[in-house]
């Protein structure tokens, strides 16, 4: 006889509130689905359990839906869960999915589009991300921020602006975490030291910070500089970024793929394994991360006032 299969079990996924709260709603919708599939209830009968469409079922089962204690617990009634362990910790993660998401202080400020990455970055193990263009957002001043979200939309008042200056400049704060905080390895061009954003002492100081986080945080910060030499290899026209999460067995990988007007994720496997290709492609291609300071020193000097 074939072994009956494991009942899932959500114990691996820690109670981390610096993950923030769409992580927590994420994992546990995964698992309210793994475990009706594994009490073999459609989603029409779990709809009937709590009074609701078969819709909302499927909204809660991809994170989408706001988790209501009542409604967790039914749900765990009809599909047989009934270890007070796997109780408990269910219920921990049904109170830390209500509480705010890290970005949510600058919520009138914070693009839609950009939300999504906001709310799970926190959670990475590990953030792998490609910028043609500019500095990556996580190592921006706050000058060059300012210059580069007025360029990007010159109606924006001045008050949303300084908001989101603010937003951007402490998404930092998360590589400094004591416990457990997320790598960013990051590839940029070897474009971006020389286009003048602001004036040369915008650049001066910007090139400056950079070798100031990556004296602070050699661990948290790998940076790569792209040469003009990586080709077609360096074509891709668009930012993107790569997160790999510290519980990725419960957390799928996400792909952030900006564009002018917003944005695009990719959550499925396939999709995000090839956008990781890339990625890693380019960054075999850059100049080593150990090399990256140097480069930087020797580019500051053409921007000394």
């Amino acid at each position: 006889m074939a072994a009956e299969p494991q009942a899932p079990s959500i114990l691996g996924f820690p109670h981390r509130a610096e993950w923030g709260a769409t992580a927590h709603r994420k994992a546990l919708a995964g698992h309210l689905r793994r475990c009706r599939d594994h009490a073999g209830i459609g989603t029409r009968q779990a709809a009937r359990c709590i009074g609701a469409s078969e819709s909302t079922i499927s909204r809660i089962e991809n994170g989408l839906a706001s988790l209501k204690t009542d409604e967790v617990e039914q749900l765990l009634d009809e599909y047989g869960v009934h270890d007070p362990a796997e109780r408990r910790r269910i219920a921990d993660l049904v109170s830390e999915a209500a509480k705010p998401d890290p970005w949510q202080p600058h919520a009138h400020a914070a693009p839609p589009s950009l939300r999504p990455l906001l709310a799970m970055e926190p959670a990475a193990h590990r953030i792998v991300s490609y910028e043609p263009q500019l500095v990556p957002g996580w190592l921006q001043t706050e000058e060059y921020a300012r210059i580069v979200i007025q360029a990007m939309d010159p109606t924006l008042p001045a008050s949303k602006v300084e908001e989101r200056v603010r937003l951007r400049c402490a998404r930092i704060e998360m590589l400094r975490r004591a416990d457990g905080p997320p790598t960013l390895l990051a590839v940029m061009d070897s474009e971006v030291l020389r286009r003048m954003v602001g004036a040369p002492g915008v650049m001066y100081r910007q090139i400056t910070h950079l070798l100031m986080l990556l004296d602070e945080m050699p661990y948290a910060i790998r940076l790569h500089i792209a040469p003009l030499a990586v080709g077609a290899a360096g074509a891709v026209g668009h930012p993107i970024v790569h997160l790999r999460f510290f519980a990725h067995e419960y957390l799928p990988d996400m792909v952030y793929l900006e564009q002018h007007e917003g944005a695009v994720y990719r959550d499925k496997p396939s999709q995000s394994e090839r956008y990781l290709a890339v990625l890693n492609h380019l960054v075999g291609l850059a100049t080593p991360a150990d090399q990256t300071a140097s480069q930087l020193r020797e580019v500051l000097r053409t921007w000394k006032q």
